[in-house]
C-alpha cells in the first residue's frame, strides 16, 4: 500500500519537474501543462479501474489526434467517439433514445423535461402496458 503511494507521489514530482523543464524549453506553452494537469487529477476521482483504464486510452487517443490534426482531428475524434455511441443500445433501447434516433417528441421526451411529480404519461419508448401514470392519490387506502 505504502510502495503504491510511494510511486504515486514519484510520479507526481517528475510529472512537475519534466513540466517546468518543457515550458522553460518553450517546447509547450504554460496552459497545456494546466490542462494535462487537470485531467491527470481528474483521472484519480474514478473509482472503477477498468472505466479509469477505458478514459485512459480515450484521452491518449484524443491527444494523438490533436497532434495530428489539431482541432480538426479533435473534433473529428469527438464525431466518431458520437457515432460509435449513438450504434449502441442497453437492454434493446437505444443510448440517445428520445434524441437519436429523431422521433416525434412527446411530453416526457423532450429537452425540457417537467419534474416527476408533475409528469402525466410515461415515455413512450418503454412501451408499458399502462401510459399513464398513477392517479393524484396513489394509496387511496390511507387517505380516510
Amino acid at each position: 500500500m505504502y510502495l503504491l503511494l510511494l510511486v504515486q507521489l514519484y510520479g507526481i514530482i517528475g510529472a512537475l519537474i519534466l513540466g517546468d523543464a518543457a515550458v522553460s524549453a518553450n517546447i509547450v506553452s504554460p496552459i497545456l501543462i494546466i490542462i494535462v494537469a487537470f485531467s491527470g487529477i481528474c483521472a484519480f476521482a474514478i473509482p472503477d479501474n477498468s472505466l479509469r483504464f477505458t478514459i485512459k486510452m480515450f484521452r491518449f487517443m484524443y491527444i494523438i489526434l490533436g497532434y495530428l490534426a489539431g482541432f480538426l482531428g479533435i473534433a473529428l475524434g469527438f464525431f466518431i467517439h458520437f457515432l460509435l455511441l449513438a450504434s449502441q443500445d442497453s437492454f434493446g433501447v437505444s443510448f440517445f433514445t428520445p434524441y437519436i434516433p429523431y422521433s416525434d417528441l412527446k411530453q416526457n421526451e423532450s429537452l425540457y423535461i417537467n419534474p416527476v411529480w408533475k409528469r402525466e404519461k410515461r415515455n413512450a419508448f418503454l412501451n408499458t402496458k399502462k401510459p399513464n401514470t398513477e392517479s393524484h392519490i396513489s394509496m387511496k387506502w390511507r387517505k380516510n
